[in-house]
């Protein structure tokens, strides 16, 4: 597999385009030599791969799907994005990457895609779930059903204590871009509750 730096419009003619969103700027972390900020173009969810195009940059991106780890919608930062994080060791020719081997380990590509018109997110969603479920990892499969036929013991994906050291650091890191409720928030309410009670007994 491969991610791909584009120096000319996709040629589409042959493909099975899904969806289609023009207006639409992306964000590549760790950025591109040059590109320090986010570039607007043109989205295309293919069957085969996601393309994105800048005619304004003159380059844009090709990603196979089985390089794409998660996609998932994320209105961190108040600006909603498609969030998505590619496999760990797939990088861009001209990344900005340390120099140090052990540093780039711990290093993951992000791709934020984020539409002028909000209400695309859903329908990019949907397309992208739909395109990757035409590429399964069929090593993934091999290994799950090997496991099956001999009954092993499963980790629980929930447990820390049963992932190693990169899987914790990724967890951590969705955590970190998928928040949760505020604890604040979460407190508040539980005190509009315990008001709400005590009025009800003393009525």
């Amino acid at each position: 597999m491969t991610v791909t730096l584009l120096s000319s419009p996709p040629d589409l003619s042959d493909q099975a385009v899904r969806h289609t969103q023009c207006n639409i700027d992306l964000l590549i972390l760790p950025p591109l030599s040059g590109v320090d900020s986010t570039i607007q173009g043109e989205l295309n969810v293919c069957e085969s791969q996601v393309y994105f195009y800048s005619e304004s940059a003159g380059s844009g991106i090709a990603v196979e799907y089985p390089d794409i780890i998660i996609h998932a919608i994320s209105r961190q930062d108040g600006r909603p994005s498609i969030y998505c994080q590619l496999e760990a060791g797939r990088f861009f020719p001209n990344q900005q990457l340390p120099e140090d081997e052990e540093e780039r380990e711990d290093v993951v590509t992000e791709l934020k895609f984020m539409p002028q018109d909000p209400g695309a997110l859903e329908a990019i969603y949907m397309a992208m779930s739909t395109c990757a479920a035409l590429h399964p990892d069929e090593d993934f499969l091999a290994e799950q059903k090997a496991l099956e036929e001999e009954n092993d013991f499963f980790a629980d994906p929930s447990d820390e204590t049963e992932l190693n050291e990169v899987q914790q650091a990724a967890l951590r890191h969705l955590e970190s871009v998928f928040v949760s409720p505020a604890p604040q928030q979460q407190q508040q309410n539980g005190t509009a509750s315990e008001e709400q009670d005590q009025d009800k007994q003393h009525q």
